[in-house]
């Protein structure tokens, strides 16, 4: 499948805004918070029932990490800003953190986090190997549907 990128994200223009070639996948730049990058999946003018349902758990699936991300992502900067300010007030004027007390943050960070990562790994994998069948039964329809054309010539 090709994919096309769309124009620079500076979050005045969403995908879905966007009137785009229903041929194609299209992939915008990454969400400038939740570092994902935005997918419109194509829409056949003759998509089955199945392949539409497929379509829109894959897109829903997108769309939950994405989420997933950015409340994590917020959570991160939230987190490091604090810490930041509060290695500033025990050390009096402070320019930069070091690298050693950024990894210090880092790790506590991993660790508080740890059950929720761990839980959206689990939960990805699970949504995304729920998507196998729908996923082979569409291949099916457009293999019987190229093949169908390719018949016809």
């Amino acid at each position: 499948m090709s994919e096309k990128q769309v124009g620079k994200n500076s979050g005045k223009e969403s995908i879905k805004d966007l009137r785009l070639d229903n041929r194609f996948d299209w992939v915008g730049p990454p969400d400038d918070i939740s570092k994902i990058r935005p997918v419109r999946l194509r829409r056949l003018a003759n998509e089955t029932e199945q392949e539409k349902k497929y379509r829109e758990a894959r897109e829903a699936l997108i769309q939950w990490s994405s989420q997933f991300w950015t409340h994590h992502n917020i959570l991160f900067e939230k987190k490091k800003a604090e810490f930041v300010e509060q290695k500033k007030k025990n050390l009096g004027r402070l320019e930069h953190s070091s690298a050693v007390d950024m990894s210090e943050f880092y790790r506590e960070f991993l660790d508080e986090q740890y059950d929720s990562l761990a839980n959206y790994n689990r939960e990805w994998y699970y949504r995304n190997i729920k998507l196998f069948w729908p996923a082979i039964k569409v291949q099916a329809i457009r293999f019987r549907r190229t093949l169908h054309k390719f018949l016809r010539r």
